[in-house]
């Protein structure tokens, strides 16, 4: 399966500076040989919260402005990066799932940008990232 997400046109016009990265890994054997650099790297973002890093904020706020502007509000539904470093002011430390997990998700908090993964064999097509539309509740009284 090839690999390249769509992006919808209408988030390519709004903003025309949107950057979406994606890279294929294939049959990945999750193998911490420096688990000391991944515990470093995870300590890193735990304590990030503690100081202030302009260009972690600037990449959050736009995010949030770019939220808004879909409809969506950022404070109830915020980003994966924003998520993840409230989670840490809140608990002290981030959720440990696996060793990649973990690394992309304190990569997250360090610079204030979303990274995720998925699972390609699950899907059906190819990803697409689009503008919510708002959900027709049908009601069946009416």
């Amino acid at each position: 399966m090839s690999f390249t997400p769509l992006v919808d046109p209408e988030i390519k016009a709004r903003y025309p500076d949107f950057h979406l990265i994606s890279i294929v890994v294939r049959n990945a054997e999750i193998d911490v040989p420096d688990a000391q650099a991944l515990n470093d790297t995870i300590a890193a973002a735990e304590q990030a919260e503690l100081r202030d890093d302009a260009q972690r904020d600037a990449h959050l706020a736009a995010r949030a402005v770019a939220y808004e502007a879909f409809g969506t509000k950022a404070n109830r539904t915020p980003c994966s990066a924003a998520a993840l470093l409230k989670r840490v002011r809140k608990d002290g430390s981030l959720p440990r799932i696996s060793p990649l997990v973990d690394a992309y998700n304190a990569v997250s908090v360090l610079y204030g940008v979303p990274i995720g993964g998925e699972d390609l064999d699950l899907y059906q097509g190819v990803p697409r990232l689009l503008v919510a539309k708002r959900a027709i509740r049908h009601d069946p009284a009416r």
